[in-house]
């Protein structure tokens, strides 16, 4: 429990420190670069056994290669998020980002007979996708030109793959030095490839980096790292099947990302945002005290 009590705070605190960012006029992109490259850091001098890790990374199993490449959906989900804000609107990337839950739990029960989803657990997946679109929603609506409709649902797709890729590759690894190991691999890999990216734009005249930036996306890596870390101990601990606890974390994050916008950023809940946070404790719920 107490892992997945640190995935949801540290995953809460991503949204929130993204938001204080704006405030301080923090540039994104070169900040989620440094995050990536502290996160990649933080993780490998947190390995145990760095030599016995390695050995085992570099015999290539799919831990080790499919980590590798989820970080490069890290960062193409990052620039498609940015993009989806500004083209459709920035309820409906948040929306797209947080319905993977839904389609990953339903991953999980294609792929192993042990995550079937019998009726209470298929409830509390409905009333989360309610809960995730009526608490996204600012203004009261969501419209867009549906010829947009490309880029949310790339956003979906991408998501769900880190989601269920990040559960169904930590199932693979065999001991400390290896999980500690892969929960920072992805970063490793998007954060070369956002380097690399930083540097054209530099040469190119686009100068986004200041030092608020480097601090800013060290802090940020800090918490990040913690978030994916926390989450695969909490899938190893066995706590919760898989497609239950990723659905928990999403809709904790949900409930007190709500919750901190009120209190931190005085930000005033609509009636459907109300509703979103209703449905949401709803569908926790059932999920922590419904059917195995």
């Amino acid at each position: 429990m107490t892992f997945l009590i640190f995935s949801i705070l540290t995953n809460a605190g991503i949204y929130l420190l993204f938001k204080w960012y704006q405030q301080l006029d923090v540039r994104i992109f070169p900040a989620i670069v440094f995050n990536y490259l502290t996160a990649f850091s933080l993780g490998f001098l947190l390995v145990p056994d760095k030599p016995a890790a390695l050995e085992a990374a570099l015999k290539a199993p799919v831990w080790t290669t499919g980590g590798l490449c989820l970080g490069v959906v890290f960062i193409a989900i990052f620039y498609l998020m940015a993009m989806t804000a500004q083209r459709v609107g920035v309820a409906v990337s948040t929306i797209a980002s947080k319905m993977s839950l839904a389609l990953a739990a339903l991953l999980f029960a294609w792929a192993d007979p042990a995550e079937t989803l019998g009726p209470v657990r298929g409830l509390a997946i409905l009333l989360a996708v309610g809960g995730v679109v009526c608490s996204s929603v600012r203004g009261g609506q969501v419209t867009f030109d549906r010829r947009l409709l490309v880029w949310p649902i790339l956003i979906l797709l991408g998501s769900t793959v880190i989601d269920f890729g990040i559960a169904w590759l930590s199932k693979e690894v065999e001991d400390d030095n290896q999980l500690t190991l892969f929960s920072s691999l992805s970063f490793f890999t998007a954060g070369i490839t956002g380097a690399v990216l930083l540097v054209i734009r530099q040469f190119t005249g686009i100068r986004e980096l200041r030092m608020r930036e480097a601090v800013a996306g060290i802090g940020l890596g800090l918490v990040n790292f913690g978030s994916i870390y926390f989450l695969v101990n909490a899938y190893d601990s066995g706590l919760l099947p898989r497609s239950s606890l990723l659905p928990v974390n999403n809709l904790s994050v949900v409930i007190i990302g709500a919750a901190a916008a009120m209190l931190f950023f005085r930000e005033r809940l609509s009636r459907l945002n109300w509703i979103g946070v209703v449905l949401s404790i709803s569908a926790l719920m059932l999920l922590l005290l419904g059917e195995p």
